[in-house]
């Protein structure tokens, strides 16, 4: 599959936008706290990027590392505006740091196979044909408990029941099993099984 930017028109409009705020406060000099602003929101959301994608999937739960950091530094970096300690324009420059920063690191990861693998955790096999492989398992940090916690979760009663047990990078577990599951079949409900 070719990877490419659907409507890249919009999106370096978008991309125009966002960086408009923050390069003219510190082209222009406008606010040295807004400036202080910029410099923060960079440098926190890169130590916060490399600190999820070192800590592992399995923390970070459902979430991206882009939704997470996101999440943490948003709030963080409104509420002194929101509470009359900071200048309206040094919270903008904050946001639209951050902004831009979430945007630009999606589209590179999305359109270069190696922004995605620095940026984004590649999913990782747990268990092959029935047998766990240990040395994945470790380097994950779970426990052979979890997985099979995780396997009944899902309908498996025994490994010998799995061919791929995956640790996906949203840290989710994704269980292949040996032989095909077939959905059972539906009872009928209307006129010709009340007839029975």
């Amino acid at each position: 599959m070719r990877r490419r930017v659907v409507d890249p028109l919009r999106h370096l409009l978008l991309l125009v936008a966002l960086i408009a705020v923050p390069v003219v406060v510190v082209a222009a000099k406008l606010d040295d706290r807004a400036q202080t602003s910029v410099l923060h929101v960079l440098l926190s959301f890169v130590a916060l990027m490399l600190a999820f994608r070192v800590i592992g999937k399995r923390e970070l739960g459902r979430l991206s590392p882009f939704e997470l950091v996101t999440l943490m530094l948003i709030p963080e970096i409104l509420s002194n505006s929101v509470q009359g300690e900071d200048s309206l324009l040094q919270s903008l420059a904050g946001l639209c740091t951050i902004l831009l920063l979430v945007l630009g690191t999606s589209l590179l990861s999305q359109r270069f196979r190696g922004v995605q693998n620095a940026v984004e955790a590649s999913p990782t096999l747990l268990a092959v044909d029935g047998r766990l492989l240990e040395r994945n398992m470790n380097a994950e940090r779970i426990a052979p408990d979890e997985l099979f916690s995780e396997m009944r979760k899902q309908g498996f009663a025994d490994l010998a029941e799995i061919r791929f047990a995956v640790l996906e990078s949203s840290g989710n577990v994704t269980f292949v099993p040996r032989e095909p599951r077939f959905a059972q079949p539906a009872l009928e409900t209307g006129p010709s099984a009340t007839a029975l």
